[in-house]
């Protein structure tokens, strides 16, 4: 149990800090790993909350794309094996968690390349057996940490990146800047109990930043204390695309060797249904 404690000397702006920071944790508490709380409104006047870089589009492919995928899985594999955590941003799909054997993991990954949606995958998947309920409750912990840490940091669109940790390994996807993929990074790996970061940004210029803010800010409507340990390593995936399209809908062409960063000329405003199971080997 987490005690926070206001002096009654304490300014607006550092209450009103606090309230986010209390209300961030109230809330991620009740998400799954993989899903960003959104918060609803400003406490006080200084608080401004971050928008959605992603068009609207992206956002419906992105959650499509998690319900396939997730519900494809659950139905072909028990979880003697597999048990894999999916993350969906910007229509980049993150595979983590366990796998009884490099077959089974092979077979996820192909099946994930060949939905029509799915630009890239980054297979996280390690073969071994999965970690114990208080390793899970540990990472679903570090996970909520880290994205409270995000939403009261300055200079880090919080509801641009999405988190999601793996037996100690935070994950961080989202729609940056450089600095604020560095802001971003540092502040995570200097959560205590955070093992090493692994960054899987998608980076754009400061002049396309600003665009998908207004944008964002456009379609949406124009609407605590934590230890600090160690730093934790920093890693970036290998192959992941610098300059990854953000601002088109639709999907990617795939080559033989993967998902390519080239988006195709012609939108696509929603997901393809695809019927549980299909391109599994």
């Amino acid at each position: 149990m987490t005690n926070v404690t206001i002096q009654k000397k304490t300014s607006p702006a550092r209450l009103a800090r606090t309230a986010v920071t209390v209300a961030a944790l109230l809330v991620s508490a009740t998400q799954l790993a993989g899903c960003f709380p959104v918060l609803a409104g400003a406490v006080g006047t200084g608080v401004v909350m971050a928008t959605d870089r992603r068009p609207t589009g992206t956002q419906a492919i992105d959650r499509g794309l998690q319900v396939e995928i997730d519900s494809t899985l659950n139905q072909r594999y028990s979880d003697t094996q597999a048990r894999v955590n999916t993350t969906v941003f910007n229509r980049k799909v993150l595979l983590t968690g366990e796998a009884a054997n490099a077959q089974i993991k092979q077979q996820i990954e192909q099946y994930v390349r060949g939905l029509p949606n799915t630009r890239e995958v980054i297979n996280e998947i390690e073969l071994k057996a999965s970690p114990d309920f208080m390793t899970r409750s540990n990472d679903t912990y570090l996970t909520s940490k880290v994205k409270t840490l995000l939403v009261t940091a300055d200079g880090v669109p919080a509801n641009s990146i999405k988190v999601t940790t793996e037996k100690g390994v935070v994950y961080l996807l989202g729609v940056v800047t450089t600095g604020e993929g560095d802001k971003a990074t540092d502040v995570a790996r200097n959560a205590s109990g955070v093992q090493k970061v692994v960054k899987v940004f998608d980076y754009v210029s400061e002049a396309e930043r600003a665009r998908l803010d207004q944008a964002a800010s456009s379609q949406n409507g124009n609407a605590g204390s934590d230890a600090v340990g160690t730093p934790a390593p920093v890693q970036t995936v290998p192959g992941s695309q610098p300059n990854a399209p953000v601002t088109s809908d639709a999907p990617a062409s795939m080559g033989s060797s993967g998902a390519t960063s080239s988006p195709v000329t012609a939108p696509q405003s929603s997901p393809v249904a695809l019927p549980p199971g299909r391109n599994l080997p």
